[in-house]
């Protein structure tokens, strides 16, 4: 029984969720010229397998990765009308009277090379633009209005058919083109085939041609006709439809294989989104999101979102499971603080008053138009409470009660701001709490009795029960309190203080929420529960690991008994809890350009077991749980584009599929790279360089890092990608070495081996030299000092041998004069006396002078002494002159000696007269010349 009712219940809530939701209402980013930097026209749109789109703007070719936008040119700057993306290297491209593919070169930058000349005839392109481009396998067709090439990559040939096209468009594998003003063809093999019955279209201009099931197809003309075609016969679609595209210029359209929907662009009222029936599900225009009506280019991308190319500027729809957007354009609506739906209508409380509207009007293509503001109501709204069949609206004007017939009532005299008011059951008797900017009021609902709890001067902001009758309250700053009614109900009878002034670990405010059938708090990020045992707060530990990686929570709402939704600063998240249990099962991210979550008051209104409001300050997200799914969030790893080094901007990029070698003098290394999907799924990156980071870098919007005057080394660089919601993709790893300066290699240090060993070797051969030389000199030295000695000793042995020398001669001299002049003395004295008796003494006297004159025997000592002095003089002097003779060889000595005349005449025993004649024959036989002196001539004779 249990069981079916339960079951009803379910059935009974999805019924009442689907005409509140029966449309999901995506969200839409507009991109304006002052985002993407280039011009407000865009004409096309393609994408990548990396997930980069690409855009045919007015002045170039368009690119994002979602994190950084660039424009590339052709040398003229000229439009870019129609793009093809084969990969991501190469894209084709067309615009007025040239076209032309891009290559991807090794910085990671598009290269512009116009195919113009592979056109046969002279200026073949004249007055022709090109409109579309298709790749079909290995050829790619571009479409002018005036003819249709084929290019294999190495010709370019026209397609031989009508004089005139108009768009050649894709159906499943088909090409479709109609001629101008005419019938349809379909291109096959380079051939034109007209379609059977296409002559139906004449005089009109088709723009679309979209697939219908299987085997039929949708053609759509500019007038906003839409039939339906089995290649025999057109059937109106939709008139409706048609009807309502009549005059809007129906200009593109696309086909939605996920969510098997159309989109149909217009040139003057924007995107209609029909299902296949025809229904309008959306309408985006400038009335609602679009910034422009004018739509040029529709494309898919790889998340079955939806780009919008428009006359100024781009758009994004983008879809996300469970969630409907819903956006004030012109900011009268205020912020959104609370909702509520009661008897078949939504009513939104905001910061200007209470607005409803009828449930089923929900589905409007603009919402906002439908909703009315309740006279009475205006000013802030903080919450709504259904009690009792009523609908009370806590105001900043006091408690206001919505009637029926919506118009309101003041239930209770309170004369002040009133937060929030809570039905409760106290030991059996039924009250009301309500939450007032001065106090809290406890209304006994069996009485009717209103009684205001001044026990407690704190302001309070909120208030819970437990399952044991306590009334917990938040007050603003000071922690939270535990109190205990009265029997009468009318004071507290207890109360205890739990916070940061009795307890210094605790936060100084706790938020109050009740999850699981406990009562839980809130503080800096930490989630605490109350321990009866102890009676305190202390850290809850499964709710603190399945949030410790979300920082910034700001408030937790509960959905029922089990489910929550917990809110930061930006994002919004759906958690299980059941006491022994946390899980998150859901999170979303909230847009931060137009659409964002109120600060300081975020906020989430459960409108039933399946919907929730989350309030925005120019709108809000409605979130049905049977549509949204359980998140298994997979991010793509970035992708490497290039990486450069040093500091030159046009050189220095490395090939990714080899091994990266920094040289040392450039090791400043800049990363690029690339994320799909960064847009579609605001995606942020972060990197850390292991051998210089210790931890993850911050989330960041970029897509390149670089790191300036690395040391030498081997590093690798991880990046990953998150979107904000603590999901993580796997890391992608860069690789590279900064090899070492020339200084710090293997060879430098082998040279200054070398080198030092050269040097060492030189060093000890000039210093082994130096000390060879000290060694020579100190030993020349000695032998100096003893050849001084020697030569003193030797010269006092010649001035020995010279006193000797001139002894003897002086003795010699003196004693041969001696015995002459006693010679002349006896010869005077025998001449005087005659006496014969005196003459045998006279004769021996004579006999013993004459003996005593000897010269023989003195000449012999003269010659010794001599010899000794002046050795090998006698020698040297014969071999010089052979003819001299021994009495010449005498006077030679003499004159060596350099004695003076008279005593050479002395000591040779001859007369000064004989020993000039002697001198004479000498010089004669020398040979001497006249002015030549004798004795320095044996001077010069050693």
């Amino acid at each position: 029984m249990d069981i079916r009712k339960h079951l009803l219940v379910t059935f009974a809530c999805l019924f009442t969720c689907i005409p509140i939701i029966a449309n999901q209402k995506p969200y839409v980013s507009n991109l304006s010229r002052d985002k993407y930097h280039a011009a407000n026209k865009n004409w096309s749109i393609g994408q990548d397998e990396k997930g980069i789109m690409y855009f045919g703007n007015s002045i170039g070719l368009l690119a994002s990765d979602g994190m950084e936008w660039k424009l590339f040119q052709t040398p003229n700057a000229d439009l870019v009308r129609a793009i093809a993306v084969a990969d991501h290297q190469t894209i084709y491209s067309g615009g007025s009277e040239d076209l032309g593919r891009w290559d991807r070169d090794q910085s990671g930058e598009l290269k512009y090379t116009s195919l113009k000349s592979m056109i046969k005839g002279e200026n073949p392109l004249d007055n022709q633009s090109f409109w579309r481009i298709w790749i079909d396998g290995e050829k790619v067709y571009f479409q002018s209005f005036s003819h249709i090439y084929v290019y294999d990559h190495q010709t370019i040939t026209p397609v031989e058919g009508p004089n005139a096209f108009l768009l050649l468009l894709k159906v499943r594998n088909e090409y479709w083109v109609q001629e101008m003003y005419g019938a349809l063809y379909q291109l096959d093999n380079g051939k034109l085939i007209r379609m059977p019955g296409s002559e139906f279209l004449n005089g009109t201009t088709t723009r679309v041609i979209l697939p219908y099931g299987t085997d039929r197809y949708l053609v759509g003309t500019s007038t906003g006709e839409i039939y339906l075609y089995d290649r025999k016969n057109f059937i109106p679609w939709n008139l409706s439809l048609s009807r309502q595209l009549a005059g809007q210029e129906l200009n593109c359209a696309i086909y939605s294989a996920k969510r098997n929907t159309y989109y149909l662009g217009t040139q003057l009222s924007g995107v209609y989104e029909v299902d296949t029936e025809g229904n309008i599900l959306n309408h985006f225009s400038s009335a609602n999101t679009l910034q422009n009506n004018t739509v040029l280019s529709l494309y898919e991308d790889n998340q079955n979102n939806i780009w919008v190319a428009l006359d100024r500027g781009l758009a994004y729809i983008r879809y996300t499971d469970g969630l409907s957007y819903y956006r004030s354009t012109d900011g009268g609506f205020g912020g959104v603080y609370s909702a509520t739906v009661w008897n078949d209508h939504l009513f939104i409380g905001t910061n200007q008053g209470v607005y409803y509207t009828p449930q089923s009007r929900l589905n409007d293509l603009d919402i906002f138009s439908s909703l009315k503001l309740i006279e009475g109501t205006q000013g802030q709204v903080w919450s709504f409470q259904q009690t009792d069949g009523r609908l009370l609206c806590s105001h900043t004007n006091g408690l206001l009660e919505i009637l029926p017939d919506l118009h309101i009532r003041h239930p209770y005299r309170i004369n002040t701001g009133v937060f929030r008011t809570l039905d409760a059951n106290i030991n059996g008797k039924p009250i009301q709490i309500i939450i007032t900017y001065e106090e809290m009021l406890i209304l006994n609902k069996s009485t009717g009795e209103l009684n205001a709890m001044r026990q407690i001067s704190d302001p309070i902001y909120n208030a819970e029960t437990d399952h044991l009758g306590n009334i917990w309250l938040e007050t603003a700053s000071r922690g939270v309190y535990k109190c205990r009614l009265n029997d009468e109900l009318n004071s507290f009878r207890y109360y205890t203080y739990y916070g940061n002034e009795k307890n210094n670990s605790l936060p100084s405010h706790l938020q109050l929420f009740k999850s699981g059938g406990r009562i839980l708090f809130l503080g800096n990020n930490r989630f605490y529960i109350y321990d009866e045992i102890n009676d305190n707060l202390q850290l809850e530990q499964h709710l603190n690991r399945c949030f410790e990686a979300i920082y910034d929570l700001k408030r937790i709402v509960p959905i029922d008994s089990e489910e929550n939704w917990a809110i930061t600063g930006s994002s919004v998240y759906r958690f299980f809890y059941d006491g022994y249990i946390a899980r998150i099962r859901e999170a979303y991210k909230v847009e931060a350009d137009n659409l964002s979550l109120i600060t300081a008051f975020e906020n989430a209104s459960v409108l039933n077991d399946s919907l929730s409001l989350i309030c925005l300050d120019a709108g809000f997200i409605l979130h049905n749980s049977h549509r949204s799914k359980r998140q298994t969030v997979q991010l793509s790893a970035p992708n490497l584009e290039f990486v450069h080094t040093g500091r030159e901007v046009n050189a220095g990029f490395m090939d990714l599929s080899r091994d990266i070698q920094v040289a040392y003098e450039d090791n400043t290394v800049t990363v690029g790279f690339s994320v799909n999907a960064a847009f579609a799924e605001n995606l942020f990156v972060q990197y850390q360089l292991m051998e210089m980071d210790s931890t993850w870098s911050a989330p960041k919007r970029l897509n390149s890092v670089s790191y300036a005057r690395l040391p030498q080394g081997k590093y690798t660089l991880r990046l990953r990608t998150t979107d904000g919601l603590n999901n993580y993709s796997p890391d992608t790893l860069l690789n590279f070495e900064v090899l070492p300066p020339w200084y710090n290699t293997v060879w430098w240090y082998l040279t200054c081996g070398v080198l030092t060993i050269t040097t060492l070797l030189g060093a000890f051969y000039l210093t082994k030299r130096r000390l060879q030389a000290k060694h020579l000199r100190r030993l020349k030295a000695q032998e100096a000092r003893y050849l001084r000695m020697v030569n003193e000793q030797l010269q006092n042995e010649i001035e020995e041998k010279d006193a000797e020398i001139f002894t003897q001669t002086s003795f010699i001299i003196h004693k041969n004069e001696l015995i002459l002049k006693l010679k002349d003395i006896v010869d005077e004295i025998c001449a005087k006396n005659t006496q014969k008796g005196l003459l045998p003494l006279y004769q021996k006297i004579n006999i013993l002078l004459a003996n005593n004159l000897d010269t023989e025997d003195d000449w012999k000592m003269f010659l010794i002494k001599f010899e000794q002095k002046h050795r090998n003089f006698f020698k040297r002097l014969k071999e010089m002159h052979p003819q001299l003779t021994n009495n010449d060889l005498r006077l030679c000595a003499c004159l060596k000696l350099n004695l003076e005349t008279k005593d050479i005449a002395s000591l040779m025993n001859l007369s000064v007269r004989a020993v000039e004649n002697n001198r004479y024959r000498l010089r004669k036989k020398l040979d001497l010349k006249p002015t030549q002196n004798l004795n320095e001539y044996f001077l010069t004779i050693d």
